[in-house]
């Protein structure tokens, strides 16, 4: 008897999936380019809207292990930490607080534009285009170019 091979079908995304999506992923380039200090920064930033349980929910716990370990916000990231996390953990975490708090993410697009490391990354002029894209359409501005 043959093998069938059975035809899967992509399941159809939210508006607006696609592209926190491709934000997270984003994020998740540039988060493995940029040197211990900038990713525990970034990560702070990350996870400042998000209370100790969402931060169990994430991850599998990950993050809330973070959090728990020291008495202050500073101690909580440490470089080492920052720096070990995998990318999938930081693209689940950016892929959680963009449900929680869009303006979070977006703030990202200020760090982006400052940081010293970040100028020659592909990746990082990659998600702040995205992101500026996505202030735009939040303010009902339209982007250049768009008809």
């Amino acid at each position: 008897m043959p093998i069938q091979q059975t035809e899967q079908k992509a399941t159809p995304l939210a508006p607006g999936q696609d592209q926190k999506l491709e934000v997270a992923e984003l994020i998740g380039v540039v988060y493995t380019e940029i040197p211990p200090v900038e990713q525990r920064h970034l990560l702070f930033q990350i996870l400042k809207p998000l209370g100790l349980l969402s931060l169990a929910a994430v991850a599998n716990g990950v993050f809330a292990r973070l959090w728990l370990r020291g008495d202050n916000q500073h101690e909580h990231l440490r470089l080492d930490d920052a720096h070990n996390l995998p990318p999938s953990d930081i693209v689940t975490l950016v892929h959680f607080v963009q449900q929680v708090s869009a303006e979070t993410i977006e703030g990202l697009a200020s760090t982006l534009c400052t940081s010293p490391t970040l100028v020659g990354s592909a990746a990082a002029a990659m998600l702040l285009r995205v992101l500026m894209r996505r202030i735009q359409e939040r303010r009902g501005v339209r982007p250049a170019g768009a008809h």
